[in-house]
């Protein structure tokens, strides 16, 4: 983490004080430091009272407008991130703090820990994630960052005993179609015998989902799947692959 931020970097911030001009807050990931939101770039259109849409003490994420290192001066907006982004973000953090509690459990200080965890951000691109493998590798996902063994043997014991393993989950989403009289009971006779969750995002797209715990199960079943209704289809109508989103989604 660089110590100030800069141009059109995504932060978290907290909301300290709202006035007329503007909101005063403070950036989560820098100690502290003050920013500003002015009040054209706290929310899209005309607000009358900003207290209608933030409140005092209020996660938000917002994207540098203008960073002066000099003069200490940090200006954000609100108005130029979007649902997704600051959702990612959030993600992001959230995973950031819980990655360190875990590391700091284990490790018994907070230099420790934010030691083992700047040595997993170099090596991984989640650190969390390398602390979930774990669960099945044991201590040698952190040993490979440069974490010594023993502290790595502390925090494997300590992560098997505080997170539950991630489920895996695979989207393939499919264009099916066909052209015969009766296509559309074709298509729901091929997708009714699909054991796996099936939905669509407006046909002729189809999203087929499989999860589980074990990656491995994922991927092979949905691929297994996606060969199986195009081996069906045929003579009937067609299917395509268009795209496969993979997730990897944690239980609280």
């Amino acid at each position: 983490m660089e110590d100030f931020p800069r141009k059109n970097d995504l932060v978290i911030a907290t909301v300290k004080r709202i006035e007329e001009h503007g909101v005063t807050v403070t950036l989560d990931e820098y100690n502290g430091m003050e920013a500003y939101i002015p009040r054209s770039h706290a929310a899209s259109g005309r607000i009358k009272d900003l207290r209608s849409i933030i409140k005092e003490g209020m996660k938000v994420v917002g994207r540098v407008l203008r960073s002066d290192r000099r003069k200490g001066q940090v200006d954000l907006s609100l108005r130029y991130v979007s649902d997704e982004e600051a959702e990612k973000k959030m993600e992001e953090w959230k995973n950031r703090n819980r990655a360190i509690s875990l590391l700091k459990l284990a490790l018994g200080s907070s230099e420790a820990a934010y030691d083992a965890f700047r040595k997993l951000a170099s090596y991984y691109k989640e650190p969390l994630d390398a602390l979930e493998d774990c669960l099945d590798s044991g201590p040698q996902p952190l040993i490979k960052a440069g974490i010594d063994e023993k502290q790595a043997e502390r925090i494997a014991e300590v992560v098997k005993s505080q997170i539950r393993p991630p489920v895996y989950v695979r989207k393939s989403v499919m264009r099916i179609v066909s052209y015969r009289p009766d296509g559309i009971d074709v298509i729901k006779s091929i997708l009714s015998n699909i054991n796996a969750n099936v939905y669509t995002i407006g046909a002729p797209r189809y999203v087929i989902e499989v999860s589980s715990e074990n990656p491995r199960l994922v991927k092979r079943t949905s691929e297994r799947i996606v060969e199986r209704i195009m081996e069906e289809i045929k003579g009937k109508g067609e299917a395509e692959l268009i795209e496969v989103i993979e997730q990897r989604k944690r239980v609280e």
